[in-house]
């Protein structure tokens, strides 16, 4: 059986054009919220702050409105892993059914979706091919990057990033595949603004992860990829190695479309799968990226199941949610979150939790990280993704000597 390590990383989103401005801003806790306006255009009033993705940190201006932006994002991201990992699209063209690819999204495709929607409205003779063209974005990054081998669309809302992730752990372990390419990709658009809208669970300057003051989560976009291939190939090859990813854990606990479970049960769930898939214990992690939407319901229930997974009352694990700085990046969260922890492990540092000021009583339990971001050498971290439907996603990633 082959370890999956991470060998190159790539990353676009509200605070950084590539991983090393991204991951500055993380770790000290500029945020990329700011006003956007896409909650004019739907005559949204409940907030208008976003992590949105400005043009000009695209490389691929001069296919804005051709592609979405999603994708041209995805190109971004896929540009900068392959030159972190120091592999062309030449050599994956030569692996042929032995490089694989991993795609994660909640939203992709729905800017030809809502194309068909408006001219309907208007009265207009909708263009067939937006329609038809509506799940053809994994094709388009499989023959961006020259692809041929196995290719996995993941859709389970903001928990698909992560679940993408676990998808490569199989290949790259059962020998089906000796590199993977992982992406995460998702954009602000109409119907995700909209709906978040309706549920009355946006903040209105901003969210704030765990803060007494918080009042909802902010949405984001961005896209994250990786380099995923066998210990053996990375060694071959004498790549630098961020992480290897241990083990990953699914589940759903059937709750609520909308709602988590208020006792944690598939967060806990999760959890305890990626941790038993890696042969670890719940005090052997260092350092957990909780989801950390700064909603009401998900910190109060993430909060519980890890106190309740730890069966301590103050776990030593050092607790973060980088939300503040990135927005809710939905399909792509789990994706932009794994470059964090991959990029802490790699650096010895846990980011800090930004704007996160008054620490309530209920999360006194949690040793979360806020004022600044802690030096600590790490060597195992967890990263949570949990989403609508009941969905929830865990990974974990150790250092490799």
């Amino acid at each position: 059986m082959s370890n999956a390590v991470v060998t190159g990383i790539g990353i676009i989103a509200s605070n950084g054009a590539n991983k090393e401005h991204f991951f500055e801003t993380i770790i000290n806790g500029q945020t990329g919220l700011k006003k956007s306006g896409i909650f004019d255009e739907l005559h949204i009033k409940s907030t208008s702050i976003a992590g949105e993705v400005d043009e000009a940190y695209l490389t691929y201006q001069d296919q804005i409105g051709i592609e979405e932006k999603s994708i041209l994002m995805a190109y971004q991201a896929i540009d900068e892993a392959l030159h972190d990992s120091k592999i062309s699209k030449s050599e994956i063209e030569n692996m042929g059914m032995k490089c694989g690819l991993s795609v994660s999204t909640s939203i992709s495709g729905n800017l030809n979706t809502m194309k068909h929607i408006k001219s309907k409205h208007n009265n207009m003779n909708s263009n067939p091919e937006w329609l038809v063209n509506v799940p053809n974005y994994t094709r388009k990054v499989a023959r961006f990057c020259n692809v041929s081998g196995a290719t996995y669309t993941t859709v389970s809302a903001c928990a698909a990033g992560t679940a993408g992730v676990g998808i490569a752990i199989d290949q790259i372990r059962n020998g089906n595949l000796d590199v993977v390419l992982v992406v995460g990709m998702d954009m602000l658009a109409d119907i995700s603004v909209a709906g978040f809208h309706s549920l009355e669970s946006m903040s209105v300057n901003g969210c704030s992860p765990f803060d007494k003051n918080r009042d909802g989560t902010s949405l984001g976009e961005g896209a994250a990829a990786f380099i995923v291939e066998s210990k053996e190939h990375a060694l071959m090859r004498n790549a630098h190695i961020y992480g290897e990813l241990l083990g990953y854990g699914l589940s759903n606990d059937a709750y609520h479309i909308t709602s988590p479970d208020p006792e944690g049960s598939g967060a806990i769930r999760a959890m305890n799968m990626a941790l038993k898939e890696s042969q670890l214990n719940p005090q052997d992690i260092d350092y957990i990226n909780v989801h950390g939407t700064a909603t009401e319901l998900n910190d109060v229930m993430e909060a519980k199941a890890i106190t309740d997974l730890m069966e301590v009352a103050s776990p030593d694990v050092l607790i973060s949610s980088t939300k503040a700085v990135t927005g809710h990046c939905l399909g792509a969260a789990g994706s932009v979150e794994m470059a964090v922890i991959l990029m802490a492990l790699d650096r010895n540092i846990v980011p800090l939790t930004a704007k996160l000021v008054d620490v309530p009583n209920e999360f006194g339990e949690l040793k979360l990280v806020y004022g600044k971001s802690i030096k600590k050498e790490i060597k195992y971290a967890m990263s949570n993704s949990f989403a609508f439907s009941g969905n929830a996603a865990s990974v974990v990633v150790g250092k490799v000597n």
